[in-house]
């Protein structure tokens, strides 16, 4: 998959995961997370139904008491109220974990994110070994969706939920796109997707065919637009970080065997720097913090960083930093499983690549 490479991931069910987490005795049972109003005993609406309560028809957004009337009879099914402060808890632990991977993290809700990954190797690989590790550090599962935009992962990260992965190609886009409701294209809503209807209008398809202009006078210039580059399967929104700052860069990798010396590490601590370099350079950046993220055999976490004297955006300096951060590091004795890069405390900076050298 060469080109742009974005992933969405998507936790499953994500609050009543949460619930089965403290709980592993409900996770065979209906579980249902619900809003109460507090007017009565079941008043307020479903937030989040795990896939044993979904059988019965339970899903989010239905009255409690709706619910309650799918459930009668179950005797086994569990009703329970949100606990944001705990779900923010498990999230943070979890996009930690997908931001590790992320040459540019994009954090959309407590639940999903959208991740930059051009240039990362096989998209695929990656998105397995994010699935085990956030499976084997915290039980939760995911469903990612691999595409050239946003809007494309997006579709592709509920086509095979729960604990899906789909991948969608650049030559494939259209075709993948082609057969969809249009209610699948983010972005269009139910009242949308009835005027479409009534201009015969159901699938991506016929959206893609259908004429422009008239497209237009219905919905206007900038929504008709967006719509139909959507049914093509095309979009350029771009990853961005989620709180509309640039707070870090950050790549990490797996070594292919554990390394207890920085020399052996230095060919990756290389590549690692050119991925990191490559993302601030195509955004005209320029970064002041440096820092080596090694992630031991024994799972422990070591963190090293150094701040610079000014804002660079010199390869050369990366790389001579964090080379001199790891030589320090590995002077204690460790065994390292992965390596990574983060870069922080960023500037727009164009035209300012060899100030740091001037002043040295």
């Amino acid at each position: 998959m060469a080109g742009r490479v974005v992933m969405h991931v998507d936790f499953d069910y994500f609050f009543a995961q949460c619930e089965e987490l403290r709980k592993p005795e409900i996770k065979s049972r209906p579980v249902v997370v619900c809003v109460f109003s507090g007017r009565t005993e079941d008043s307020g609406a479903v937030s989040t139904a795990n896939y044993v309560a979904r059988k019965y028809g339970v899903k989010s957004g239905i009255p409690i008491k709706v619910a309650k009337s799918k459930l009668e009879g179950v005797a086994d099914a569990v009703f329970l109220p949100l606990d944001t402060p705990y779900y923010r808890q498990v999230s943070e632990k979890a996009m930690s974990i997908i931001k590790s991977h992320a040459q540019v993290f994009e954090h959309v809700g407590i639940d999903e994110c959208y991740i930059d990954v051009s240039g990362a190797g096989d998209p695929e690989n990656l998105a397995r070994q994010i699935k085990r590790e956030i499976k084997s550090s915290l039980q939760l599962t995911c469903s990612v969706g691999i595409a050239p935009n946003k809007m494309l992962a997006k579709i592709a990260s509920d086509m095979q939920k729960p604990d899906g992965l789909t991948a969608v190609k650049q030559k494939d886009a259209a075709g993948f796109v082609a057969s969809l409701d249009v209610g699948k294209i983010p972005g269009i809503g139910p009242k949308t997707k009835e005027r479409l209807a009534q201009l015969g209008v159901a699938t991506a398809g016929q959206l893609a065919a259908f004429d422009l202009f008239k497209l237009m006078d219905e919905f206007g210039k900038k929504n008709a637009s967006y719509m139909h580059n959507a049914a093509m399967g095309d979009d350029e929104e771009q990853v961005v970080e989620s709180d509309g700052e640039r707070k870090q860069l950050m790549r990490i990798v797996t070594l292919k065997k554990d390394a207890s010396q920085s020399s052996e590490m230095y060919g990756d601590l290389e590549g690692i720097c050119g991925a990191v370099h490559q993302g601030i350079e195509g955004k005209k950046l320029s970064f002041r913090t440096v820092g080596i993220i090694l992630v031991l055999s024994n799972l422990e976490n070591i963190t090293r960083s150094r701040t610079l004297k000014t804002h660079t955006s010199s390869y050369d300096v990366l790389h001579s930093t964090a080379k001199s951060i790891l030589d320090e590091a590995m002077a204690e004795k460790m065994s390292v499983r992965r390596l990574g890069v983060r870069l922080a405390d960023f500037q727009d900076s164009a035209g300012q690549g060899t100030l740091f050298e001037f002043m040295q």
